[in-house]
């Protein structure tokens, strides 16, 4: 990819296999607190949306808050799920290794969940703090809030970044910021993903993380 300076990565999904984790204990959690959730419907209507968004969502359709002290042992489960099962994403080792370009996270989980999960995995060293929050900015993806304050942290203009995306909110929060965003759909995610990323602004979608050095050298 000509004139790209910046590989900005998201960070669920992309470089960790947490989604399929944090969804399932999101849904248990909820289902026991009376807020009757499947697995699927959370992966369909929550994937790439910010922990507020989420919680927003389920009160508005439920017509009642979530109780506190439901966050509270949702996080707790959640974080002990991960430290149990948690694997970094099949290749992206060898990638982060590989890449020579300056790179950087840009993701719609607090601070303290990427230091987390980028921990478990041994991937934190690959970003030596460049690590960004929506909770850093004022709109979670789909703005394109977080993108910009990434670049801008790291001292490149949006034309010369590209994104790496596994969410459709992202990718729209990408293409948004005025950058190349390239969607990131393993095989076992159905084929209707696959379209929804390209429909959402993806440049092209792949479904191996060891094609991406070639792909941003094409």
């Amino acid at each position: 990819m000509s004139n790209l300076e910046l590989v900005i990565f998201d960070c669920d999904g992309v470089l960790v296999d947490s989604e399929i984790i944090v969804n399932r204990v999101f849904a248990e959690t909820l289902t026991e607190a009376g807020f009757a959730i499947t697995y699927e419907e959370v992966t369909q209507k929550f994937v790439g949306l910010s922990y507020a968004s989420c919680l927003e969502i389920i009160e508005q359709s439920n017509g009642r808050p979530v109780p506190a002290e439901w966050i509270e042992i949702s996080k707790e489960r959640e974080i002990a799920a991960l430290k149990q099962e948690l694997q970094a994403t099949a290749g992206i080792v060898d990638v982060l290794k590989e890449l020579t370009l300056p790179k950087c996270v840009a993701s719609n989980s607090s601070p303290r969940h990427i230091e987390l999960v980028l921990g478990l995995t041994g991937l934190l060293e690959h970003f030596n703090g460049k690590l960004y929050s929506c909770h850093h900015v004022d709109r979670p993806k789909p703005f394109p809030d977080v993108y910009l304050h990434a670049a801008s942290q790291m001292g490149y203009v949006p034309e010369s970044c590209v994104v790496i995306e596994d969410s459709v909110a992202g990718v729209k929060a990408g293409s948004a910021a005025g950058m190349r965003v390239l969607g990131y759909a393993p095989s076992d995610r159905h084929s209707s993903h696959h379209e929804a990323l390209i429909a959402a602004g993806a440049k092209l979608v792949f479904d191996d993380m060891r094609q991406l050095l070639d792909l941003l050298k094409a």
